[in-house]
């Protein structure tokens, strides 16, 4: 009879979670962004909850100031940041603007001598003006464009004052939260809420550390070999870098074409120093970066991307790292370690206080 129970609670653990996971894709279908936006604003809200949680440490301040000067400490980083490098970056990106056609052509020139490449030089249209839109259809782009703007500017103000809400007293949401479930679980629903929280913010940090790692590196590379409009693809590197597997690769491209203008030996140097500073960020500072974090299985998160992306654009494939981070913890604590791995005598007492946290 024992026997009989255990399995039957096993079954209808494994169920219920199967269908979370259904009811999950459907929504993030349906309604994905909606929810995306909710986990940008928990992200965010990790984010200032790290900083705060270390100002309060060190300072024994009341939350409210610490989480204030935790805030004004992070934009006022982001704005010293963008004044200083701002004018040199925006002025390589115009340069960049009338260097990368030149890049093309060179491409196509380069295509043009090779009989496989002929296929493809005879799929790009010779008047390249020939695909811009025509006048008429210029002020209802711009029109577009600002909405767009608008749009973002919006999503982000929606974004940044639900994480300050958040993060002002996260008890207060987790325990919300937390009963939703029966008061026999709530202890364990608790217990894995602090390991979300605490893997997104190993994770946003290592990220953080990754990010600039590779985007000094990459602007001193570049420097170096005198590539030109090195900060620019540097910043490039850098906000690409986010975006695990595919951001390199993208962030690789300009780079390229500029190196191209230059001729084949400074593509050469290009490929060497981008390729070298990848290998060793992948293999030799991601593992001790995301040691302590757990780094994501590549192909399970490339997989992720695709999905994400192919569901909700750019913004399903910038947050489908953070949530592969929180959806392996999920899945190996409440059905691998609950479920899987349980005795046949702790899935049978698993109404105790001691295994649900109710005492």
């Amino acid at each position: 009879m024992h026997n009989i129970y255990a399995f039957s609670k096993r079954v209808a653990v494994a169920a219920l979670i199967t269908g979370l996971i259904a009811v999950g894709f459907y929504l993030l279908g349906s309604h994905g962004y909606f929810f995306l936006l909710i986990f940008a604003a928990i992200l965010m809200a990790v984010l200032f909850c790290g900083m705060t949680d270390w100002v309060e440490g060190k300072t024994h301040m009341k939350r409210g100031i610490a989480l204030l000067l935790s805030v004004l400490f992070f934009f006022g980083v982001l704005v010293g940041a963008f004044w200083l490098l701002a004018p040199t970056v925006g002025e390589q990106v115009g340069q960049m603007r009338e260097t990368l056609p030149e890049s093309l052509e060179r491409v196509q020139g380069w295509l043009e001598e090779r009989t496989w490449g002929e296929r493809l030089v005879e799929e790009i249209p010779e008047d390249p003006e020939s695909v811009l839109p025509e006048r008429g259809n210029i002020a209802s782009g711009l029109l577009g464009a600002f909405s767009s703007t608008l749009g973002f500017l919006a999503d982000f103000f929606i974004v940044l004052i639900t994480a300050l809400f958040l993060a002002s007293s996260p008890s207060l949401y987790t325990r919300g939260l937390s009963k939703l479930f029966p008061v026999r679980s709530r202890g364990r629903v608790l217990e894995v809420l602090g390991k979300c929280y605490a893997i997104l913010r190993k994770w946003l940090v290592g990220m953080l550390l990754a990010m600039a790692a590779i985007g000094v590196s990459t602007a001193i590379g570049y420097s170096l070999i005198g590539l030109p409009l090195a900060f620019a693809l540097a910043f490039i590197a850098f906000l690409f870098a986010f975006v695990p597997n595919i951001g390199p690769w993208i962030a690789g491209v300009p780079a390229l074409l500029v190196a191209l203008t230059e001729g084949g030996q400074m593509a050469l140097y290009v490929l060497l120093i981008y390729g070298g500073i990848q290998i060793v960020e992948s293999y030799v500072l991601a593992p001790l970066i995301f040691k302590r974090a757990g780094d994501l299985p590549p192909a399970l998160l490339l997989f992720f991307q695709v999905l994400l992306g192919l569901l909700q654009g750019g913004l399903g494939l910038l947050l489908a790292a953070p949530i592969l981070a929180v959806l392996l913890v999920v899945v190996k604590e409440l059905y691998v370690e609950d479920v899987l791995e349980a005795e046949p005598l702790d899935a049978g007492a698993a109404d105790t206080p001691h295994r649900l946290g109710a005492g």
